[in-house]
């Protein structure tokens, strides 16, 4: 069932609504998948609750027939079960999940434009705009030091000047912290740029301590720029510091310092994602994989594993010979792969059967090709099965992996430790031209080629495999 909140149309999916035996259950339900969709979308978590109170203030259900409500709920019926549905249902998604794709499908009329927007657009800017959390006003209207309502009859000085009274005061914060003057300099022109986003909305930070994360999250949109890891971090920590500098001042009280960093922090891991659309889709996939990975490797944890893998395309054959559990993941199974060949983990890989491939989920195309490596075991193979691992797509490594033999084992000497136990060759090198460039390497170095050392390797390769596992993850 889809329910159409009070405010907006957003949609809340409630599946087999029959279950529920009165009004009171249903409610309570219809609230519980309202707050999960808060939790998903891209508005600070500190105003979750006042967004949930103005929405519950009157729940009612009706039978509205009008038109508008119809065409809307046509058009939810052809996203999730037309012939062009973009639903997976592979994938299991949740209530949240579903109502999030309604939402960003969804094209109503803009009140403030002749454009349509998005449903979910809409609520995004409803949200930021009906629902501030100033700053203590005590603290903020008595501040001896500043004046910065641009409303109040006791004001004497406008937006700009506040703004440039503020700076003079962070400077001199800065300054005494033995800041150097590079980083004073960036935390300056931080603070100055997000006073401008404020003044740009007709407010001040004081007005709404979570304005922060607006100002994060629509940042490369505004300026046309692509903020790198470092920049977004060093965004961060400067904002952190115009926090403290407004503790220090007593503009903000603990509350709003807390309020204010928390907005950051969710801006900066909301932006790192680039598209919000698909951090939803991907923190619910992982979920998912989380949910699988309980239940998916315990039949096959009794199977032990002896498997083959060669290089592709180079002579003398480099190979490796490596058991393991059935209930090793197949994104393990490519760390062990890749760290036996002592592959970097610099570069995007996928696995092959013949039939499927699979990648891990941040990879994956988005055209329903691939399946992730995180909801798949080895277990799932037989004896004699042959997969390929295919590792920087320019260079063009290819690990094959057959699966030598299957055999069943104790489950009390089952201990879940994979054993690197024959090889031959040192294993490539990253960013080399492939096994072309390995081959003119050997004819300079012999040692390339020579067998493998297997007791001296095994404690290099289990750190190399933790190494990858933190590298992709």
């Amino acid at each position: 069932m889809i329910v159409m909140n009070n405010l907006l149309a957003l949609p809340v999916i409630v599946r087999h609504p029959q279950r529920f035996n009165d009004s009171r259950s249903f409610i309570t339900a219809f609230k519980q998948e309202f707050l999960q969709l808060m939790e998903l979308s891209p508005i600070p978590h500190v105003k979750i609750r006042l967004v949930r109170d103005a929405q519950f203030q009157d729940v009612r259900f009706t039978s509205q027939q009008a038109d508008s409500v119809a065409m809307h709920l046509q058009t939810y019926q052809n996203i999730l079960t037309g012939a062009n549905s973009i639903i997976d249902w592979d994938r299991q998604p949740s209530n949240a999940m579903l109502a999030l794709k309604l939402a960003h499908q969804t094209v109503l009329a803009d009140p403030d434009g002749d454009d349509g927007l998005a449903l979910f657009d809409l609520f995004e800017n409803y949200v930021m705009t009906n629902f501030a959390l100033p700053a203590h006003p005590t603290l903020n209207e008595h501040n001896r030091n500043y004046r910065y309502r641009s409303g109040s009859l006791n004001d004497v000085m406008n937006a700009v000047a506040v703004g440039e009274h503020l700076l003079n005061g962070y400077r001199r914060f800065l300054e005494n912290r033995g800041k150097s003057d590079q980083i004073i300099d960036r935390d300056l022109d931080v603070a100055d740029d997000y006073f401008s986003f404020c003044d740009g909305y007709e407010k001040t930070l004081f007005d709404d301590l979570t304005l922060v994360y607006n100002y994060l999250i629509h940042y490369e949109e505004a300026n046309q720029t692509r903020l790198s890891a470092t920049q977004l971090r060093d965004k961060g920590v400067a904002l952190r510091e115009l926090g403290r500098f407004m503790r220090y001042q007593r503009l903000f009280s603990a509350a709003d310092f807390d309020h204010f960093v928390q907005a950051i922090g969710q801006g900066i891991k909301d932006l790192g994602f680039r598209d919000r659309n698909y951090y939803f889709q991907r923190l619910l996939r992982k979920v998912q994989g989380q949910r699988d990975a309980l239940n998916g490797p315990y039949r096959y944890r009794r199977q032990r594993y002896q498997l083959t893998v060669t290089l592709a395309d180079y002579q003398p054959t480099m190979w490796r010979q490596i058991i393991l559990g059935g209930d090793a993941r197949l994104d393990t199974l490519c760390y062990l792969v890749l760290a036996s060949f002592r592959a970097q983990g610099s570069h995007l890989f996928t696995l092959q059967d013949g039939v499927h491939t699979y990648q891990l989920p941040i990879f994956e195309s988005g055209l329903g090709a691939n399946k992730s490596l995180l909801a798949h075991w080895l277990g799932e193979y037989r004896a004699g099965a042959e997969l390929t691992l295919a590792y920087d797509f320019g260079d063009g490594w290819r690990f094959k992996i057959k699966v030598d033999e299957v055999a069943d084992q104790s489950r009390l000497k089952t201990n879940g430790t994979a054993k690197l136990v024959a090889g031959s060759g040192h294993g490539i090198i990253d960013d080399i031209g492939g096994t072309t460039g390995l081959t003119d390497v050997a004819k300079d170095d012999p040692g390339i080629d020579h067998p493998l050392n297997v007791n001296r390797e095994q404690a290099a390769w289990r750190k190399r495999v933790d190494r990858l596992k933190k590298n992709y993850r």
